[in-house]
């Protein structure tokens, strides 16, 4: 019994450690490379968030959209999982003007 709440407890630690953050960043692209999107946001700071090819680009209805619509001056919306906000993944890319 003592053994099986040892392994509990281990388990439950491991799920707090790897847990994720959710950020939503808005703002402005203001640099795009193949793996990464920089976002000037609405308080000034500029985010560089990993954007790898899981991610999806989406319209205001989070309809998801073409990629190669996504350019440095759209307005979005980055929906993103991260331990803080030096270390984001975005999962999705809302553009808000479409």
């Amino acid at each position: 019994m003592r053994h099986a709440l040892i392994a509990v407890a281990l388990v439950a630690a491991v799920a707090i450690v790897t847990a994720h953050e959710k950020f939503k960043i808005v703002g402005t692209v203001a640099a795009l490379k193949k793996d990464e999107i920089a976002v000037k946001a609405i308080d000034g700071a500029t985010y560089e968030i990993d954007f790898t090819d899981a991610a999806v680009v989406t319209d205001r209805n989070h309809k998801k959209i073409d990629r190669a619509m996504l350019q440095v001056g759209e307005k979005v919306t980055v929906l993103a999982l991260g331990h803080d906000q030096f270390d984001l993944d975005a999962y999705e890319v809302q553009l808000t003007d479409r």
